[in-house]
């Protein structure tokens, strides 16, 4: 029902993907409600629809997920629906509140825009370059018939 891009390579990302996982996997089975799309893997395309065109700058600099429908919703909206789909959205309701709201995603704001230099070691700037000129190098050629690596 939701698709959650995410970086795998933050360790407080990843252990919350992990957790919302296996909730879901233990209350849902085969039917779960919550797919993750690692936006640092080889095998992310911004331009898959269940992406929602997220480039890996949008879905570095900010939570992002895409329901079935193409509709996108970014930052703490996220956590609240993410947390609904298995059962825990009262956690998260606060949010939504407009007594907390504004702190909120101010609060969240901050921790978006410094995140990977707390968890990574990096700032979203060098990660997003890093990111471009690694995608620029291995720009593929097609012909008709076939597809080279540039390298």
């Amino acid at each position: 029902e939701i698709n959650i891009l995410y970086d795998s390579k933050c360790n407080v990302c990843k252990l919350e993907m992990d957790m919302l996982a296996s909730r879901d996997a233990r209350l849902h089975g085969s039917k779960r409600r919550i797919k993750l799309t690692d936006i640092e893997s080889d095998s992310f395309d911004p331009n898959d629809p269940a992406n929602g065109g997220i480039s890996y700058a949008k879905g570095m600099s900010a939570i992002n997920a895409v329901y079935r429908d193409g509709r996108v919703i970014e930052g703490p909206k996220v956590f609240l629906k993410a947390y609904e789909f298995v059962e825990l959205g009262w956690l998260f309701k606060f949010t939504e509140w407009p007594v907390f709201k504004s702190t909120v995603d101010i609060g969240y704001s901050l921790f978006a825009k410094y995140r990977t230099n707390i968890t990574r070691g990096s700032s979203l700037d060098e990660l997003i370059s890093a990111y471009e000129e690694k995608k620029n190098i291995e720009q593929v050629e097609c012909t008709s018939s076939s597809c080279t690596t540039k390298r």
